[in-house]
């Protein structure tokens, strides 16, 4: 969880990452991201996101 805030701070505090991070998850989608990363923590990354990009889309 740890990682996934930290994550999701890093993607906010620059703005330019935070297009592409947003561009990417709409052309490749959530799930894309989970198989990309393949990795333990992406869970709570990929559900950190899903967060962070319908509160940004409001």
């Amino acid at each position: 969880m740890a990682v996934a805030t930290t994550a999701i701070q890093h993607i906010d505090n620059n703005s330019k990452l935070r297009q592409r991070v947003i561009s990417a998850l709409k052309t490749g989608g959530i799930q894309a991201l989970g198989q990309m990363l393949n990795h333990p923590a992406a869970t709570f990354v990929i559900a950190a996101l899903e967060d962070w990009q319908k509160s940004k889309d409001i």
